[in-house]
């Protein structure tokens, strides 16, 4: 079967498929990283997705180029059925930025793409740890040992990065599926890739230092991770505070699209969706100073502060108290 007639017949099935669901064209298996399944965006754009995790992928006639892998299993699924669905396989993969829930398992895509990342990217791989994982190592041993696994975005994935079996993880465990870039950019950077282009946009540091927004021209739309989200709550700030998370995404603002794709949750959002995130952080950050400045103490901001506006976000209750105590300490220095 060509390949011009493969993709025509898959096109049909998704119309047909998403007349009687508007989310999921495909379920992987359960179990370890939860259900998979891949979601016509628009156009040669996809989103594939975990039960915790997406990230997006183009199919253009010279191969596929990806976002971030989400793991060494999930990106073995998704190989799998980038060959049977698109009978392709992935030229580039772009890391949103380091942290390896997302950025892990690019070592099964090795054989066929190139790895492209922020420059900032290299000296966050090669650091004793990532961003989001060296305040674990509370003795400063170089080592994290099980009961220190407590940040957000690591709870149960121990034997996920344990790699030698022992009792401790190493950075180098954490990133020893994470190939390094062969390409690094500065600010922008656009990729050609069989007639369809992916433009690489660096709004500055927030969440993490080496954050890469992907725009896809074509098809109107922008994909993020953990510095924005879609109706939903995100696990961490990852200590930046307000300014940095409003230079990033009034930066991203200033982009041409439609569609607002995020890193985590269910929802394919639209550009409105990027203030409404900006709001509840211009409401978050400011709500805990003052409290603090009324001489409230943190156990007394997580049992009176509520945000009535955004209680039908995705985790609200599951993720109130750890915003609130993170913007706590940020304010306080702690």
């Amino acid at each position: 079967m060509s390949f011009r007639v493969a993709t025509s017949l898959i096109g049909t099935l998704l119309v047909v498929l998403m007349s009687v669901s508007s989310r999921s064209i495909a379920q992987g298996p359960p179990g370890g990283l939860g259900e998979r399944e891949i979601i016509h965006v628009t156009g040669n754009l996809y989103e594939a997705r975990d039960q915790f995790r997406n990230t997006v992928f183009l199919v253009t006639p010279e191969g596929v180029i990806l976002s971030d892998p989400l793991g060494v299993a999930f990106a073995r699924w998704l190989k799998e059925e980038i060959t049977e669905r698109f009978d392709s396989t992935v030229k580039y993969v772009i890391y949103s930025h380091h942290h390896p829930d997302h950025s892990t398992g690019g070592t099964v895509f090795a054989d066929t793409a190139i790895f492209i990342a922020h420059e900032n990217t290299i000296a966050a791989l090669n650091a004793p740890f990532p961003s989001n994982a060296g305040q674990m190592d509370l003795d400063g041993d170089g080592r994290i040992e099980r009961a220190e696994l407590t940040a957000p975005g690591y709870g149960g994935t121990f034997d996920l990065y344990n790699r030698n079996g022992d009792s401790y993880l190493t950075g180098d465990e954490i990133t020893g599926d994470t190939p390094r870039p062969d390409i690094v950019y500065s600010e922008r950077m656009s990729i050609t890739l069989g007639g369809s282009r992916v433009d690489l946009f660096h709004p500055g540091p927030a969440h993490s230092e080496d954050m890469t927004i992907l725009i896809f021209p074509e098809e109107r739309a922008i994909f993020g991770v953990d510095l924005y989200h879609v109706r939903r709550f995100g696990v961490s700030l990852n200590g930046y505070d307000l300014e940095a998370y409003e230079n990033a995404i009034n930066r991203i603002q200033e982009l041409d699209f439609d569609i607002v794709i995020s890193g985590h949750g269910d929802i394919i959002g639209d550009r409105s969706d990027l203030p409404l995130f900006l709001g509840f952080l211009q409401a978050l950050y400011p709500s805990v100073a003052a409290g603090i400045a009324a001489g409230e103490s943190l156990e007394e901001l997580l049992e009176n502060l509520e945000f009535p506006g955004y209680q039908d976000w995705l985790l609200y209750e599951n993720r109130r108290v750890g915003l609130i105590t993170e913007a706590y300490e940020l304010a306080t220095n702690q």
